[in-house]
């Protein structure tokens, strides 16, 4: 029973320093993406009509409606906002931490997996990027532990029926995120280093069938999407990058380490009006301790024989990043570097088991207690500094001055909120994205006073041209801009600007 403990106590840790963080960050571009599949004013990239019924199928050309699907439901119950939103997320980690422990039980042994869990569930990246489902990367987690899971299974004890499942389970994983074959990529190159005799065993024409049906099933709305219009995830996306390397893997270690979201999650200062927080910021730590504890864990495993999960675990980090690596715009963010968890952390588990008992939890302890050190940084840094711009507060005091104008439309002069909006408001309120190359259209929408406008302000915006592109058609038709309202967040930071265009009176 007593590595159960371990796994009740990781689940605990992880929803308990999960919670805090909900409430306070507004929601994300990203998040919020997927009720463009469920509300009106969404635009779903690729979907199926059946009847008057509108299917989403994709959302952007590498990123698919699966979250879309499970979610459709879940708002017939709950009212969309930032808790309801992110608390499916929370439980998808729950689900990631206990196949994570189901796995290194099988692969490494009671004491690793216990010793895993207790990583993963305090790792500082795994608890902000998977809650906030940055990236979309939560469901990724569950869909490649649980496929190896039935893989192990299959292995075990032949059943096809787990074969079949495991590979679906991969298929599924492609047509969330087609990045997902940077995973997939990992996990064959893991197999080969880790289990080659196994991996000869297997590889009869019957299971490769098998395998690769039930992967082609799982991704069959990916690869429709394919056909329908010709190889569009792979022309959009797969172009060599020129990008150093060096610099990617870099930010991978500060990703590994705990760092890479601060300033970026949370705003860089404090702002003209601080945040209280608590005497533990004092102890300003920034980064954990896994990059050296992993460094002498990879360099034990070489001397041991009996170390095949840290060789598979090892590939399947080196081969995950290797794709990313070379592609155009990749590997460059957390939500790409996090695709490699939690295979560090496996060979971090799986070497600290070997040492006796009070070593082992020591070890763990000074980790995890690091670990968690980092994680009250960054709630520290959210208090006093508030969040970073792309999850800024100011959007709920936005959201109630749009709705309080009964404007007839909205349009959205940059990037970054539109989809928390439409979200926030179930497709209610009458917002349009303000971008347009064409001269009319955009001297149209600058002609209606009851046309309202909103655009970062601009310290904070992301894509000035929008609004310099009204502003120039609405001089050019006799109108100009009327500031009505700056809308600031809790730490007094000017975030968004109201507008509408007015004639000018000679």
């Amino acid at each position: 029973m007593k590595p159960y403990w371990a796994l009740v106590a990781a689940v605990l840790i992880f929803v308990l320093t999960a919670m805090p963080f909900l409430p306070r960050l507004g929601i994300e571009t990203d998040e919020a993406m997927l009720a463009s599949g469920i509300y009106d004013h969404g635009d779903p990239w690729y979907s199926w009509k059946i009847g008057s019924a509108e299917i989403p199928v994709m959302l952007i050309s590498y990123l698919g409606a699966l979250k879309t699907w499970l979610y459709n439901p879940y708002f017939l119950i709950v009212h969309p906002g930032p808790v309801s939103l992110r608390i499916p997320n929370v439980l998808f980690g729950v689900a990631a931490l206990w196949l994570f422990f189901a796995l290194l039980r099988r692969l490494a042994g009671d004491m690793a997996a216990s010793i895993g869990v207790l990583l993963l569930a305090t790792d500082s990246m795994f608890l902000l990027i998977g809650a906030t489902d940055f990236g979309f990367v939560a469901l990724q987690f569950v869909l490649k532990l649980a496929a190896l899971l039935l893989l192990w299974r299959f292995h075990r004890g032949g059943f096809r029926a787990a074969l079949a499942g495991g590979f679906f389970l991969f298929g599924l994983g492609m047509w969330d995120k087609a990045v997902f074959s940077w995973v997939l990529f990992g996990l064959a190159a893991g197999a080969i280093v880790g289990f080659p005799r196994e991996l000869r065993k297997y590889a009869t024409a019957r299971n490769l069938a098998i395998a690769a049906l039930a992967m082609l099933a799982g991704a069959s709305p990916l690869v429709i999407y394919n056909l329908a219009r010709p190889l569009e995830t792979f022309r959009a996306n797969a172009h060599l990058g020129r990008e150093p390397v060096f610099a990617k893997a870099l930010f991978a270690l500060h990703t590994m380490n705990g760092n890479a979201l601060f300033g970026f999650l949370t705003a860089p200062g404090p702002g003209p009006r601080p945040g209280p927080v608590h005497w533990l910021a004092s102890l300003n730590v920034r980064h954990n301790l896994i990059l050296p504890a992993l460094a002498l864990s990879i360099a034990a495993s070489v001397f041991r024989k009996r170390s095949a999960p840290q060789r598979f675990a090892l590939a399947v980090c080196i081969a995950t990043f290797l794709p990313m690596a070379f592609t155009a715009g990749a590997g460059g963010a957390v939500q790409h570097s996090i695709l490699l968890w939690p295979f560090h952390l496996l060979i971090l588990a799986a070497t600290v088991a070997w040492l006796p008992l009070p070593w082992a939890s020591a070890v763990t302890a000074a980790l995890c207690l690091a670990n968690l050190a980092v994680t009250n940084q960054y709630y520290a840094d959210l208090v006093r500094n508030g969040p970073g711009v792309r999850w800024t507060d100011a959007i709920d005091p936005l959201n109630r001055y749009l709705n309080a104008s009964k404007a007839e439309r909205i349009f959205i002069a940059d990037w970054g909120f539109m989809e928390t909006l439409n979200l926030m408001n179930e497709g209610e309120l009458p917002l349009y994205f303000g971008a347009t190359a064409d001269d009319a259209m955009a001297g149209r929408i600058v002609s209606s006073p009851r046309h309202l406008f909103v655009a970062h302000t601009p310290e904070m915006t992301f894509l000035p041209e929008i609004r310099a592109h009204l502003e120039r058609q609405a001089r050019q038709s006799g109108f100009e801009e009327e500031h009505l309202a700056t809308i600031s967040d809790r730490n007094g930071r000017p975030t968004f600007d109201v507008f509408r265009f007015r004639k000018i009176h000679l």
